[in-house]
């Protein structure tokens, strides 16, 4: 991935809003992004992954309109974008499905929530 020095593009896919303004509030305050893009619905989210073209997106499995599995398999035919799945759905049934259709990063909504500013600043490194 290559990325301009401004920052990451973000796009975060997630259904509740609480989560959605957790996450901008912890991604406002890091250094390596530069763009936050929000959508609550999968359907709006693969039109912003065209319209956008994100560097990164953070991407729940259950969401209205498109679930995150079906998102993250057009994302990976579609999108050079590295994929960080990020929902409560976290058994092993779900994390090997989302690596075998080519998602990046899995974490646990409720327990490792606290990784993403570190994922996302290695992932800036990394393209940078």
């Amino acid at each position: 991935m290559m990325i301009n020095t401004g920052g990451l593009k973000i796009l975060i896919v997630e259904d509740s809003t609480i989560i959605r303004d957790r996450m901008n509030i912890i991604l406002s305050e890091l250094n390596c992004i530069s763009h936050i893009v929000n959508s609550g619905d999968g359907n709006e989210a693969l039109n912003l992954i065209l319209e956008k073209k994100p560097d990164v997106i953070l991407l729940d499995i259950n969401l209205p309109g498109k679930s995150g599995i079906s998102i993250l398999k057009e994302i990976k035919q579609q999108s050079k974008a590295t994929v960080v799945m990020l929902t409560n759905y976290s058994d092993e049934y779900y994390r090997s499905l989302c690596a075998k259709l080519g998602a990046d990063h899995f974490l646990d909504k409720s327990t490792e929530f606290e990784k993403i500013p570190s994922l996302l600043a290695s992932i800036y490194k990394e393209a940078v």
